[in-house]
């Protein structure tokens, strides 16, 4: 029998999930947190055209969730904690939470605090892409200190081009903005390097989007293991880079996630370069993490975890949160903008 999954919130991100989970094999249905207006009411023998999943209304909606095996919630993140509870309180028997966990640390308490907490993934996909779990392995092996920069660097317009931007939670500035959107290169610099204290940020509000939301970011922290990592993270920059370039005395390694290439050099500067051709397709890579979601439990051993793709824990998913709200506070104590001075 199929594992049955139920998709809260049918936006570009919650049609994706439903495809994929439909993909890999399970059982799938859609529930909407609006009115899908045209395309038709929800309920019992409605089926999404976009994804082939089944759409449910609030009633039939509150029945899947009882029992699935697990509940996805692609929701505005606003709703992140509250649609995760309900559906924990609701008999899923595990969730996979959109990224981030919710817009500060703080607010997801009541998350943490909830006696099935430790069955609640967060949306990690590029823990899922067979470049980073090489590199990881790369990582473990070089010698004595090493430093890091981390980017993800982009234009806002190009991510949903039939759709304002500026009408998007990404332009929100208490949903959206770098930080929270670009929360998952906190997160994989994380597994690389080890927890991170934060030394230093800047945080820039002004830029050429019209936004009120950050636009771009600049972090620099230090991990117990030894490593300086500098990232930068901004909506504002074409043609789209992402990746991550390591450097030490025993070699230096890139990842090229656009690209999806992993180059290590040598202390002799002998260079090798392997391509991993499944991670630019985004629904294999999202696919690798939706069977780990289904398999496993958050609480496996992390390396079962890391080595099988699978999601980052809750306590991941606010620790790189955390690390946001830690930014922001620098930038409210002393504020920088990109504007020149008069």
């Amino acid at each position: 029998m199929s594992a049955s999954v139920v998709v809260r919130g049918s936006g570009s991100i919650g049609q994706r999930h439903a495809r994929v989970f439909r993909q890999v094999g399970a059982d799938v249905a859609l529930w909407p947190v609006r009115d899908r207006g045209p395309a038709g009411p929800a309920g019992q023998g409605t089926v999404d055209a976009a994804t082939g999943a089944r759409l449910l209304d609030d009633r039939s909606g509150a029945d899947a969730v009882r029992g699935a095996a697990l509940v996805v919630v692609a929701t505005d993140t606003s709703r992140h904690v509250a649609d995760a509870i309900a559906a924990l309180d609701g008999g899923a028997e595990k969730v996979l939470l959109e990224k981030p966990v919710a817009p500060t640390a703080a607010d997801a308490a009541a998350l943490t605090e909830h006696l099935r907490h430790t069955l609640v993934w967060v949306a990690a996909p590029l823990r899922a892409h067979e470049g980073f779990r090489h590199l990881r392995r790369l990582v473990h092996h070089l010698d004595g200190p090493a430093s890091a920069h981390v980017w993800s660097q982009s234009w806002l317009p190009d991510w949903r081009p039939d759709r304002d931007y500026r009408q998007s939670y990404s332009a929100r500035p208490g949903e959206g903005g770098v930080l929270r959107d670009l929360v998952h290169e906190i997160d994989y610099a994380t597994v690389l390097f080890g927890a991170p204290a934060l030394l230093g940020a800047r945080v820039e509000t002004s830029g050429p989007l019209e936004i009120e939301a950050d636009q771009a970011a600049t972090l620099l922290w230090s991990t117990e293991s030894s490593f300086t990592v500098t990232a930068r993270l901004d909506y504002t920059t074409r043609p789209t880079s992402r990746g991550v370039v390591v450097r030490s005395p025993g070699g230096s390694l890139e990842w090229d996630v656009v690209r999806a290439t992993v180059r290590h050099t040598t202390p002799d500067g002998e260079t090798t370069e392997q391509v991993f051709d499944h991670d630019l397709d985004r629904d294999i890579v999202m696919g690798a993490q939706a069977r780990a979601a289904l398999d496993l439990l958050p609480t496996a051993p992390a390396d079962e975890r890391i080595a099988r793709g699978a999601p980052a824990t809750l306590a991941d998913g606010i620790a790189a949160v955390r690390l946001c709200d830690a930014a922001r506070a620098v930038r409210a104590a002393d504020p920088i903008t990109s504007e020149e001075p008069a």
